[in-house]
């Protein structure tokens, strides 16, 4: 996604945020936005170079995972993770709420 739609997405997230909330949504934003840069540039590495590389220490010679895609793995996953504390700052929906209610019910039996 290119950065501009990438950025309001993420804006679009944040005004749905409450005010109290704003401060800590914005560091998340900034986080993200670098994360996904960083996350295009492994990429193209990993594209430009494939996903295991040799690896030579004195004797020792043998092929192992790449660098840049245990990078890559690493920061899609905490991107992941950072993606959704973001979501949650947001309110919940009457729906959510309400699937909620009925799991909190099913949870604590029937009376």
């Amino acid at each position: 996604m290119p950065r501009k739609k990438k950025v309001a997405e993420l804006t679009a997230i944040l005004e749905k945020i409450p005010e109290d909330k704003k401060y800590i949504g914005q560091k998340i934003i900034d986080e993200l936005i670098f994360m996904d840069d960083t996350l295009i540039v492994l990429k193209r590495k990993i594209k430009e170079k494939g996903t295991e590389e040799e690896f030579v220490q004195g004797k020792q010679q043998f092929t192992r995972e790449a660098t840049a895609l245990t990078s890559y793995t690493k920061m899609i996953q905490r991107y992941g993770s950072l993606y959704k504390q973001l979501t949650d700052l947001m309110p919940k929906t009457q729906e959510a709420e309400k699937s909620n209610a009925i799991y909190d019910f099913i949870k604590g039996g029937i009376e």
